[in-house]
């Protein structure tokens, strides 16, 4: 009898064990579900944005920018901000051509002198620049279009205008707003279409090979419109690309890589809904934006794109007749 009870308490204290352990394992699983939930969450599809006041405007009369600035691009280095955009002129009946600015603060820009992009020797059509540093050539390398379609120039110094290479062609001429960026083994090119498809596509070629060599074109984003900016996200891991909508917003899509599929995580991730003013009410537009990155070179990173800052172009709605006599200007919204 004796030894019968010693059995009982044996099994009625295995069987307690045993549903600790199995609420113990339910547990952390349930933690690391819960984990994974939060390493694998895109981007807040509805943030809300703050205006900054404009910090870069229409050039003096004369001057090649004196109608519009406009498609920036912008890194930090050496202690400046150096900003390269598309000016829109008055006096030759508008011509879309680039200069480049830089100040050691963002705001400070709006003094800062510009200079026209005349080292690029790319005619009267150079437009929609791209820049970062490519430490496997060891050049800057500024992307953009022009009369040649998918253009480059390179430079050992960012800062001095004068010192880029003239206009050379990447090799194919099939869209606009072309954006480079690399996952270390390719670099890929994303641009817009221009056959009226409404379309986002994409191109690569090896690190080794770049800017040349490209594979033909796959298209990744349908239903759309123009000016992909793709970035990597270092707070998750993913890719994002900002592209405008032809109702000048800014979508949002994802990745796991830049090779993979692209799903819209919202429509109006960035317009003039989600728009709070700080200063001036300057825009009923956010287009052509540049989002400010963690660094420069062909990566294209950001810190968190939930707490991001995008240098856009914007205007106030008006009558202005054709897209070219808009005088977009320049300056930050930041969703935090």
């Amino acid at each position: 009898m004796q030894q019968l009870k010693y059995v009982s308490v044996a099994v009625i204290l295995l069987a307690l064990f045993t549903c600790c352990a199995k609420k113990q394992v339910e547990d952390s699983l349930s933690v690391t579900t819960e984990l994974s939930a939060v390493v694998t969450a895109d981007a807040n599809p509805t943030p809300r944005w703050y205006a900054e006041a404009r910090c870069f405007l229409d050039g003096p009369a004369g001057a090649f920018d004196d109608l519009a600035v406009k498609d920036p691009s912008i890194i930090y280095s050496g202690g400046k901000y150096h900003l390269f955009y598309t000016g829109r002129d008055k006096g030759t009946g508008g011509l879309w051509r680039m200069g480049y600015a830089s100040a050691t603060s963002i705001a400070n820009l709006k003094t800062a002198n510009r200079t026209f992009m005349s080292a690029l020797n790319a005619g009267s059509y150079f437009c929609a620049p791209q820049v970062f540093w490519f430490p496997v050539k060891g050049k800057w390398f500024l992307i953009y279009q022009s009369g040649q379609g998918a253009s480059f120039s390179t430079s050992t110094d960012v800062g001095n205008p004068s010192l880029w290479t003239p206009v050379r062609s990447m090799g194919f001429n099939d869209g606009i707003d072309f954006w480079c960026i690399s996952d270390g083994t390719y670099v890929y090119c994303f641009y817009s279409a221009q056959d009226g498809s409404r379309t986002i596509k994409r191109r690569r070629t090896t690190v080794a090979n770049f800017p040349y060599s490209w594979e033909a074109p796959a298209v990744v984003a349908t239903s759309t419109f123009e000016a992909p900016h793709v970035y990597r996200n270092k707070a998750d891991g993913k890719y994002y690309m900002i592209v405008e909508d032809i109702n000048r917003y800014q979508e949002l899509w994802t990745a796991s890589s830049l090779g993979g599929t692209w799903t819209k995580v919202a429509e109006k991730w960035a317009s003039r809904d989600n728009l709070s003013f700080l200063s001036e009410v300057w825009t009923d537009q956010v287009s052509h934006i540049e989002a400010l990155r963690s660094g420069i070179d062909e990566k294209m990173e950001i810190d968190n794109i939930d707490r991001c800052q995008l240098l856009i172009q914007g205007v106030v709605n008006g009558n202005y007749g054709e897209y070219g006599n808009i005088p977009y200007d320049l300056g930050v919204i930041r969703n935090y």
